[in-house]
């Protein structure tokens, strides 16, 4: 999987790749190129789209079966989180809480990869079921990322012990 961001974009393009990468996580990433653009206006920030079929005036490259773009705003905040939402007009879909934009960004770029999945196996679109594998892959990804913070968090006080110890 390639991952490009817009250098419009500010903030840490490493990060962004990772929770790109950590939304894609149980999919087939060979032959998936992922935009990841500046949304243009409000309304258009955190959606995205999978192409089954790349349009040639966005990628023409051999080995590149399928697009997604996704458009993110330039500057990346935390304000209005935590943000509990719902696919527009499907009843079915489940709610999804967010409390940071990492979040956020991590079930948009599995919601995207469940439709590249389901372009792959030749199965139906259906938002119902990227909004479910969304679900599912955020409460991965926050059980690992809860996981790492209390690692973190356990070896920073133990070096602070070290380094405040007293001398034997």
């Amino acid at each position: 999987m390639v991952v490009i961001v817009d250098p419009a974009i500010r903030g840490d393009h490493a990060e962004l790749r990772g929770l790109v990468v950590a939304g894609f996580g149980g999919v087939d990433t060979s032959g998936v190129v992922v935009l990841v653009e500046r949304a243009r206006r409000r309304q258009d920030s955190f959606t995205g789209r999978a192409y089954g079929q790349p349009p040639s005036r966005l990628w023409r490259r051999p080995g590149i079966r399928f697009l997604v773009r996704l458009r993110i705003p330039a500057t990346l905040r935390n304000r209005g989180y935590p943000m509990t939402h719902r696919y527009p007009g499907r009843k079915t879909a489940p709610w999804i809480t967010v409390t940071n934009w990492r979040e956020r960004l991590v079930a948009l770029a599995a919601h995207e990869a469940c439709h590249v999945r389901q372009f792959r196996e030749g199965t139906r679109r259906s938002e119902v079921e990227a909004e479910r594998w969304a679900l599912a892959t955020l409460a991965q990804w926050q059980t690992r990322s809860l996981a790492l913070d209390d690692v973190s968090v356990s070896t920073a006080g133990s070096r602070q012990l070290e380094l405040f110890a007293s001398p034997a």
